[in-house]
């Protein structure tokens, strides 16, 4: 398989009179949970009932365990994880939760998924 690319150019947003160009992958869409439960379907025993029932609590299980201050690790694919930015104070005292800006979920693939994706051949369109 392989990940064809586009060219791009994009502005520096330091100085605009200035552009440089890009590779960037097309994409081809997004897999839809119901699209994901088809191929799921197709490729085992499971019925859609299961395998619906699986990913929607696999989803809960996940938003469940991640507001509760844990890291997730779905093996093969990576761990999820909390991630919190914050700005930045000159003394310990003054730091709390007031100065988080941003909340977002990480994701570090697994050591399986970096190898696959390294392998990934990438053709200029």
């Amino acid at each position: 398989m392989s990940i064809k690319c586009k060219v791009v150019s994009k502005i520096n947003p330091q100085n605009t009179d200035e552009s440089k160009f890009y590779v960037q992958p097309i994409r081809k869409g997004t897999i839809s949970r119901t699209k994901m439960e088809e191929m799921i379907v197709r490729e085992t025993s499971l019925s859609k009932g299961d395998v619906r029932s699986v990913l929607t609590t696999l989803s809960d299980f996940i938003s469940d365990n991640l507001t509760e201050g844990y890291s997730v690790s779905l093996e093969e694919v990576g761990t999820l994880s909390i991630r919190v930015q914050s700005n930045g104070v000159d003394k310990e005292e003054d730091v709390t939760v007031r100065n988080i800006k941003n909340v977002s979920v990480g994701f570090r693939p697994a050591v399986v998924l970096r190898e696959k994706i390294s392998k990934t051949v990438f053709e200029k369109e």
